[in-house]
């Protein structure tokens, strides 16, 4: 009899198994990745449910740490910590990475070398206990672990060869969870490249900081850090450069760490003396062209893992980096040279108004002579004429101020430093090259008009380096004018709108024109129609207007002569 009711009960117990493990795989393998979580709780559920246990787990073990991503107890008892702990399960926690089941009836059925394992789980108040390991014909995917408070029981080999056919289905679950994970991180990283590259690539001087301090962001959102620096190292003996998304550098008071990314190491390291706070760091040379140009920098504040893949990515981010730099650099470099090169076209453009400067300061020098002159004289008479003496300091005051004023604007733009890139007003810029070459204009006995259009919006520039340009341009129309064939010389310098974003400055001349053969070939370097000219001022002034975003342009004017202008973009406010 005992028989004959025992079999409807097998029957009944496999009938619920292959119903169970149906339920399992179907929920696990078909759900939507967005519904693969809860759907492991509820699976989970199931099988606690099943075996009549009290709680169950199922811990994810990703890169050597364990991470519990589904816990359930029963009302009114605790949950389960992870098994995989090994500072308080460590036997078990090793038995399960050999891919071994751990099967306990009864807490006391662990061996001798079990003991922190035995007091770990008397204190969490298990009974009985058992954990699978999870793979999918790789490495340990994770544990699934059932737990009984209330009660002891067996695990008899059938049971367990039956739950280890229900854990295939959580191990693919796992399994295509890390694989989605992994495509995810990698489609991450490809947008993470894709976009510094697209920051980095072409970046100009201007923006190079500010494009910098978003690309180390970017950098440190997707690697979860909390600091991301970047250390330029010094060129030809110059200083060191850094930007960090803290705002300063800590990596540049670290000189060790800096020596060796400098010799081209890489650097993973857990603790910094210098930096007590840092608990995880890496530190990745950037090379160009074979030579270490910086470092790249993260740094977080808790302990992480750096694995291979993730410093290999970190390599490709750093090409972005180093080419960014080699590229500012370059850039740097071909700023300093166009700086030496404008500075010389200024000196030769200073030497070609040499007689009008020495009249324009030989005027006011005379009247200051001459009132000193004056005022001597008026000293040895008797009674002196006091109002008369004011007078005639007054206007030595003035023309020295006067005086001071042409060397103050001939300093100006025979100074050689480095470039100031400011908020201009067009029209000042103009009026100051206007007042500076009018003794020469009036010693060529040409007229010069000067228009200024009112309200015009703001620029932004080096003010010599414009002047330089303006001053080229008016230059060449007086030289075009030397042979007036009996017409009037005229010259007029006009401001003006070119559209919404860009302002025009134009020099028009009387003069001889352009020929049309020189039209394209005017404005390279070392080409030049004047008998003593060096082919020089027209191929800088291009240059300096380039580097501005704006463009230098030439054409003949219907009734004789030609017209040189330019365009620069606007930023900011009308003028007044």
């Amino acid at each position: 009899m005992a028989r004959g009711r025992r079999a409807p009960r097998l029957l009944e117990d496999r009938v619920r198994f292959e119903t169970l493990l149906s339920d399992l795989f179907a929920g696990l393998i078909h759900v939507d990745a967005s519904g693969l979580d809860a759907a492991l709780e509820n699976g989970l559920h199931q099988m606690v449910a099943f075996l009549g246990m009290d709680r169950g787990n199922l811990d994810e073990y990703i890169d050597g740490r364990p991470r519990v991503r589904v816990s359930w107890a029963e009302p009114g008892i605790a949950m389960l910590p992870s098994i995989l702990a090994a500072e308080q399960f460590p036997w078990t926690a090793d038995t399960l990475r050999r891919g071994s089941v751990v099967r306990l009836p009864r807490t006391e059925a662990l061996p001798e070398e079990a003991a922190a394992d035995r007091a770990s789980y008397e204190r969490v108040g298990t009974r009985s206990h058992l954990s699978i390991p999870l793979q999918a014909g790789g490495p340990m995917l994770g544990v699934l672990s059932f737990d009984s408070v209330r009660a002891e029981r067996d695990w008899p080999d059938e049971l367990v060869e039956r739950l280890r056919l229900l854990s295939e289905a959580f191990a693919s679950a796992l399994q295509r969870k890390r694989m989605e994970s992994v495509l995810g991180e990698r489609l991450h990283f490809q947008r993470l490249l894709s976009d510094l590259s697209a920051r980095l690539a072409n970046v100009s001087a201007l923006d190079f900081e500010k494009t910098v301090y978003g690309a180390l962001g970017a950098i440190r959102d997707f690697l979860g850090v909390e600091r991301a620096e970047l250390v330029e190292f010094s060129v030809n003996g110059g200083p060191e450069s850094s930007w960090s998304t803290l705002g300063t550098s800590d990596m540049t008071r670290v000189p060790w760490l800096m020596e060796n990314v400098r010799d081209g190491h890489v650097v993973c390291v857990s603790r910094l003396e210098e930096l007590p706070d840092i608990k995880s760091l890496v530190a990745l040379p950037l090379r160009a062209a074979g030579v270490v140009l910086g470092g790249l920098v993260v740094a977080a504040v808790a302990e992480r893992a750096w694995p291979n893949e993730l410093i290999d990515q970190l390599r490709l981010v750093g090409e972005a980096v180093a080419n960014a730099l080699a590229s500012a650099q370059a850039e740097r470099e071909a700023a300093r040279l166009r700086q030496h090169l404008a500075h010389i076209g200024r000196v030769s453009a200073m030497g070609e108004l040499t007689a009008s400067l020495a009249h324009e300061l030989n005027q006011p020098l005379t009247a200051i002579l001459n009132n000193a002159e004056v005022a001597l004289r008026q000293l040895g008479t008797a009674p002196m004429n006091l109002a008369a003496l004011r007078e005639i300091l007054a206007d030595i005051v003035a023309d020295d101020k006067r005086a001071a004023d042409v060397i103050h604007r001939l300093r100006a733009l025979l100074r050689k430093g480095d470039l100031a890139h400011v908020p201009l007003d067009i029209n000042d810029v103009v009026a100051e090259v206007a007042h500076l070459v009018r003794s020469d204009v009036v010693l060529r006995k040409v007229t010069m008009t000067v228009e200024l259009a009112p309200g015009l919006p703001g620029i932004r520039g080096d003010r010599v380096q414009i002047q330089q340009v303006i001053l080229n341009m008016v230059l060449n129309g007086l030289e075009a004018m030397l042979d007036s064939n009996g017409r009037e010389r005229v010259l007029a310098i006009r401001t003006a709108r070119a559209g919404e974003a860009e302002i025009m400055v134009a020099v028009e001349d009387v003069g001889v024109g352009i020929d049309g053969n020189d039209v394209e070939r005017m404005f390279e370097p070392l080409y030049t129609t004047k008998p003593e000219g060096l082919g020089m001022g027209l191929a800088i002034a291009r240059t300096i207007v380039h580097a501005h975003g704006g463009q230098l342009h030439a054409s003949n004017n219907s009734a004789g002569g030609a017209t040189f202008g330019f365009t620069l973009p606007v930023c900011g406010k009308p003028s007044h």
